[in-house]
């Protein structure tokens, strides 16, 4: 095996590239090469698998997307290692992360010299930032990422990176005017106006350098056909940057520059900012970028958002921090989409406000709507104006206020998205998110001495997390301590633990968080205001559309439209197909709403159903993938309960990985209502194979006591009995001396039931903790029992798994001849039956024995079979096993390369779940370097 000392470069300033020293290693799948560019692009931040899969998936992640990125990262590697390369891919509990020296991603090499190359000529040392640009554009080998079917973050870095392309070659080329550089600037200008036609900067970047290299005439026929080009697409003459570039050929015969007539009028109507602004820089960057495109057509952007999120304060800073970019004015109009009063100014008022700030009399502005977008967009044709045109209410409002021509920008504030606007105006679309905990503490205390933060930190952490980023809660918050020397933090962390929305507000509608949420809530139709209500009785913290249909008894088409009218508010923000999320304030808005709108008898109707429709979708999920019986039945569905779309395994993890942070909350819910106790201990008994296999042993101890609490309170022995059998398990990787109070009790209670299938899960159940502990022998013992059990009763499904737990016990024992006899019963049982899922666990059983009868070829072939079934069915827990099994015996046959990738992806997996088992792994891959294996003794 080659040494691992090859330096390694990523280049993406064009098709996606890997060098080892300096030599193109070829990475085949698109897969790979998109994790690539994702870890190299992340600066050497770490990155999460659930990052990256929507790097992959940016639609929807399937439900195999874990493992498939585990096999795409695991397959990285092994490409690396096979060419030399240094451990540069590294796995850590954040994530993945791509260790490269400063100058090994192409692209950070780039940015760093345009940085100096700009750096020199704000000091107009001109030759040295000429040299600097050079060196940043010689790095771009065409469009960057242009293999990838890129989405999401990395098509916004791809465009970033083709616009800072575009940027620094407009740079150079003013610089290179006079410079004698005429013929390499039309060189390098002139693919990149092809490229880019409606780029007019780049456009009069290339007519100056034409003109300046002799070829007056083409540089006259370039703007030709630039102005023939805008006109036909844009329906817009050249800006000014074209026209100058322009009127400077045609004046160079008569020694003449162009002129330009000022502006008789020039509004400065920008409202007053906040003197500082927190935590928008990401956003601010985003509409700066469009500064330069600004001569190649109008541009306009929607800034939406949450109420109290602070769109209007943003937009004021930003439009104050680039009016000089606007020589020819700025207006500003309040258009009161959600003003108290609830009456949005019309577009004919709004057009008023704005032709006065334009130096038009009242006596001389038009009577008709149509006129007056006229005689508007008349005035703004060949000017540089910016407008701020606030809180918004609806697409219609804005449409005819927004500016037709080259020159200038909009921006507008919503709590709708105005999505719209994006298809028929071209409008670009911003939504401002909740602040981080850095700078939500920074606006929480912006009036507060240090000291009483210091003071408190409990109180403090509490405090902005009941406030969640909300900026108007954090402001109003802070207020309220500052205005109140005596009072502590404890104090107002305790008022907004009894209730936050009394406890934010400041005695005015426009500081009071309740009243802003209250004129959006205003604002909906019957039917969205309706599902609004009913989104403050789900428990959180997401919801899904079919969940709320449910709850509803509507159909799901209906409750869709008004959820995408919430989303349009801004009410609740969807954080992956189907799935709704809204800040807890909003959650505790619209949950006040409803118990006030709806009567006691309806709210507790619209929980049942809830529960119902949460345990009738986890029955169908964990279907889909195990082939296990469950020990209850459910009776008919409720009338408009609507179903989920569980058709395949696929479907049924993908819904259980969404829904896990939900259930907890709903078997609570299920615990706390009468007559739906059952659901509670069902709920978690559906979710035990599932919750196991993802190691998720806390998360189930907890479904488990709820479900424990729920069927003691109302005398229901069997569920009594399940509660505990589950808990047992549950508890085995975490208290095992508890795991077996709760797994003997819950036998007695099977016994005393009369439950006999019951009875023989806790018996496998109990050989399995002991198992566990090392008690081999008891473990026997018990299985044992379970399996006569099973077969007197004639349960299939107990009987496998018996016959493969002592398979595995005996294999334990070091007897690997009874081992393989329980074993191979056990796999044809699961086969018999169709339950894969057993048979990838009795394959593994079985070649273990075989690897410890000597027979190592036979092991590795039946350990690549569990593992090929494992991966399709994407049984995490059961996978790594596997795989660390697979990884011994490649071990022992002397083929090391694949038992470290074996090894690596089993760690992997258990690094991802936080998996105590995940050290031995990591042991046996420390061995492997220290010491030569068999193939390196040779």
């Amino acid at each position: 095996m080659a040494t691992e000392t090859g330096r390694v470069e990523v280049l993406v300033l064009g098709a996606c590239e890997v060098k080892v020293d300096g030599t193109v290693v070829p990475v085949t799948a698109a897969q790979q090469r998109v994790v690539l560019a994702a870890l190299a692009l992340a600066a050497g931040e770490p990155v999460s698998a659930d990052t990256l899969c929507t790097h992959l998936w940016p639609e929807e992640v399937p439900a195999t997307g874990r493992t498939s990125l585990h096999n795409s990262i695991r397959r990285l590697r092994t490409t690396l290692a096979d060419a030399g390369a240094a451990p540069v891919l590294e796995t850590g509990a954040a994530g993945y992360r791509l260790r490269l020296g400063p100058d090994d991603l192409d692209a950070a090499r780039a940015e760093r010299l345009v940085g100096v190359a700009r750096a020199h000529a704000a000091a107009d040392e001109r030759a040295a930032a000429l040299v600097a640009y050079d060196d940043a554009l010689a790095a771009w080998r065409g469009e960057p990422l242009a293999d990838l079917a890129a989405a999401g973050w990395l098509t916004g870095e791809a465009e970033r990176l083709a616009d800072l392309r575009l940027a620094a070659t407009e740079e150079w080329a003013d610089l290179a005017r006079g410079s004698g550089l005429a013929d390499r600037a039309v060189e390098r200008l002139q693919p990149l106006a092809e490229a880019h036609p409606l780029r007019e900067s780049l456009r009069a970047a290339l007519v100056h350098a034409l003109h300046d290299a002799g070829r007056s005439a083409e540089a006259l026929e370039h703007y030709a056909r630039a102005r023939e080009l805008l006109v036909g697409e844009l329906g817009t003459e050249p800006g000014a940057l074209l026209r100058e570039a322009h009127a400077r050929v045609l004046a160079f015969d008569v020694g003449e520059e162009p002129t330009s007539s000022a502006l008789v009028v020039v509004p400065a109507q920008l409202p007053s900012p906040p003197a500082r602004l927190v935590g928008r820089a990401a956003a601010g960057a985003a509409l700066h970028r469009s500064l330069s495109t600004v001569d190649a057509g109008p541009v306009a952007w929607v800034v939406s958002g949450s109420a109290g999120v602070g769109k209007s304060a943003f937009a004021a800073r930003w439009c104050h921090d680039v009016a000089e970019r606007f020589p020819d004015g700025q207006l500003f109009v309040n258009l009161r989409g959600f003003d108290p009063g609830g009456t949005p100014l019309s577009a004919v008022d709004a057009l008023r406000a704005l032709l006065a700030g334009l130096g038009v009399p009242a006596e001389q502005v038009p009577q008709s709507l149509a006129e007056m977008v006229g005689a508007y967009r008349s005035l703004l044709s060949g000017r540089r104006v910016l407008v701020l045109l606030d809180n918004a209410r609806d697409a219609d409002q804005v449409a005819p206020l927004l500016p037709a021509s080259t020159g200038s920008l909009a921006v507008v504030t919503s709590r709708d998205e105005l999505t719209t606007l994006a298809v028929t105006h071209g409008v670009r679309l911003l939504s401002l998110d909740l602040l981080d905990d850095r700078d939500a503490r920074e606006v929480f205390s912006a009036h507060l001495d240090a000291g009483r933060l210091e003071a408190e930190p409990g109180a403090l952490a509490e405090i902005l997390d009941r406030c969640g980023g909300l900026p108007l809660a954090l402001a109003v918050a802070g207020a309220r301590v500052a205005s109140g020397p005596h009072t502590s933090l404890a104090d107002l962390a305790a008022e907004l633990r009894d209730s936050s929305l009394d406890s934010l507000t400041l005695g005015h509608p426009t500081t009071d968080v309740r009243a802003v949420l209250s004129w959006s809530y205003d604002a909906l139709s019957a039917d969205a205001a309706h599902t609004y209500r009913l989104v403050g009785l789900h428990p959180g913290p997401e919801i899904g559309v079919a969940a709320l249909a449910s709850m509803a008894g509507r159909p799901l088409r209906r409750v869709r439209a008004s959820v995408d009218e919430l989303v349009r508010a801004s009410l609740v923000t969807v954080r992956r197909p189907g799935r709704l999320a809204l800040h807890d304030l909003v959650a505790a808005h619209a949950g006040e709403t409803a118990e006030s709108a709806l009567g006691a008898e309806e709210v507790d109707e619209v929980r049942r159903r809830l529960v119902d429709h949460v345990l009738r979708a986890t029955v169908g999920a964990t279907r889909t993938i195990f082939a296990t019986p469950l020990p209850f039945a459910l009776g008919p569905a409720p009338d408009g309960l609507v179903a989920e779309p569980l058709d395949d395994a696929d479907q049924g993890h993908a819904w259980l990985r969404a829904e896990l942070p939900v259930l907890q909350r709903v078997a609570d819910l299920a615990a706390a209502t009468p007559g739906l106790h059952a659901h509670a201990w069902r709920l978690a008994r559906t979710l035990n194979g599932y919750l196991c296999d993802r190691s998720s042993f806390t998360e189930l101890v907890a479904l488990h006591e709820s479900g424990l609490a729920a069927a003691v309170a109302a005398g229901d022995v069997v569920g009594e009995a399940d509660s505990r059998h589950g808990l047992g398990e549950a508890l085995t990787e975490l208290d095992p001396e508890e795991a077996a109070v709760q797994l003997e009790r819950a036998r007695d209670l099977f016994a005393l039931a009369g439950d006999r299938t019951g009875e023989s899960d806790v018996e496998s159940a109990l050989g399995r903790l002991h198992e566990s502990t090392g008690d081999y022998q008891r473990g026997i013992t018990h299985t044992t029992r379970s399996l006569d059990l099973a077969r007197e009763i004639g349960d299939a499904s107990g009987t496998a798994v018996a016959l493969n737990n002592l398979g595995w016990l005996y294999s334990c024992l070091g007897d690997h001849e009874a081992s393989l006899g329980f074993c191979q019963e056990a796999l044809e049982h699961y086969r018999r039956i169709g339950d894969r899922g057993g048979e990838s666990y009795a394959l593994d059983s079985a070649a273990r024995a075989y690897l410890g009868l000597g027979d190592l070829r036979r092991a590795a072939s039946m350990f690549a079979q569990a593992v090929e079934i494992g991966e399709s069915l994407g049984h995490h827990l059961n996978q790594t096993f596997n795989l660390t099994h697979l990884g011994d015996a490649q071990h022992a046959l002397g083929e090391v390369d694949r038992a470290r990738a074996s090894w690596t992806a089993a760690l992997d997996l258990l690094e991802e779940v936080g998996h105590p088992r995940a050290e031995s792994v990591r042991s046996r891959l420390a061995l492997l370097d220290a010491t030569p294996g068999p193939a390196q003794a040779r």
